[in-house]
């Protein structure tokens, strides 16, 4: 069902930690286009000439690896249901101006079309989740799909949610994209019996924003050793449910609460008046938003894109050595 790479399939084999990453944010939540020249470079290993999406999927992967576990970018390439992409695939899916995005309920229809798709994070876990010899439980994304404003009077949710709710996996983020009813968001949370987790944070991230003041979260752990074990205890006490694990985006690139909402305020009148709705909106407000804010947006981005990638792979690796001391005793 399932093609695993070579590394990831030895990885899970051997009982190495591995750590899923989505593709939606290569195929429809990054430019296409080279680093703006305008703006510092992420890191030093970042190719300015290459396109934005590429890169990031390269520097997550690097991320990972340097945390001590084995990237598995998740998609549907030509009919086919990957974990673990070799650099051509991710070109080939970052390049493909036909490519679809992937929610858990596509991924049955787009694999008999033979068609391709970067995975949400529905998608993306729901692939972890099917994985044999065994699946893959942490995950690392950018920022949650959550509640939409005007929710109600256009009940606009994310499948992200409900996946969360029934798929067994860690996930690291930065809280509900910015873009989001945050509050709402935070609320079906913990109506779904989904735990959030903050590490390093003590209220609801925000994504590319500061954390909210007004949305405290029930539970800190610190370190990578005490999430994976309440990971294992959570799931081991029966819960279906995903551990949402929380991080805030980097002060230095966070993005002023106000100068985003301004921003999104005029992305969201755009996209109105342009009709764009459905899987196409999160993606067409994002790029207006990184306009308007002048490429803040964009640097908060791929900021935390590689910290949480980097905590994905410090806590698979915690949860990789408790379970194999678990077998041993």
């Amino acid at each position: 069902m399932i093609e695993l790479s070579t590394e990831v399939a030895a990885a899970l084999t051997e009982g190495r930690p591995v750590v899923g990453l989505e593709t939606a944010v290569v195929t429809h939540g990054l430019p296409r286009t080279p680093w703006p020249a305008t703006l510092p470079l992420p890191h030093d290993r970042w190719r300015p000439g290459e396109p934005i999406n590429v890169e990031a999927a390269r520097a997550m992967s690097r991320a990972v690896l340097a945390a001590g576990a084995a990237p598995a970018l998740t998609a549907v390439l030509r009919g086919a249901l990957r974990a673990g992409l070799s650099e051509s695939a991710i070109a080939e899916l970052a390049c493909d101006p036909a490519v679809f995005k992937a929610s858990a309920r596509d991924l049955g229809p787009l694999l008999v079309r033979g068609a391709s798709a970067g995975t949400t994070v529905a998608g993306a876990i729901a692939t972890c989740a099917a994985v044999t010899p065994v699946p893959i439980r942490v995950f690392a994304t950018g920022g949650i799909g959550g509640v939409h404003p005007g929710w109600t009077t256009r009940p606009d949710v994310s499948g992200d949610l409900i996946a969360l709710a029934q798929t067994p996996v860690c996930v690291v983020c930065a809280g509900a994209k910015s873009i989001l009813d945050v509050p709402a968001t935070f609320e079906i949370l913990e109506s779904l019996g989904v735990p959030v987790i903050g590490c390093g944070v003590s209220h609801f991230p925000r994504f590319v924003c500061p954390p909210d003041p007004a949305l405290p979260l029930p539970h800190q752990l610190d370190s990578p050793d005490e999430i994976a074990r309440a990971c294992l205890m959570h799931w081991a006490l029966g819960n279906p449910s995903a551990v949402l694990v929380v991080q805030p985006v980097d002060p230095t690139l966070a993005v002023p609460i106000q100068a985003y909402e301004a921003a999104a305020a005029r992305a969201e009148a755009d996209a109105r008046r342009a009709g764009i709705e459905g899987a196409a909106r999160t993606p067409a407000l994002l790029d207006q938003i990184a306009r308007l804010t002048h490429g803040a947006s964009l640097r908060a981005n791929i900021g935390l894109l590689l910290a949480n990638a980097s905590l994905a792979g410090r806590i698979a690796a915690a949860m990789s050595a408790q379970e194999r001391a678990r077998k041993t005793t």
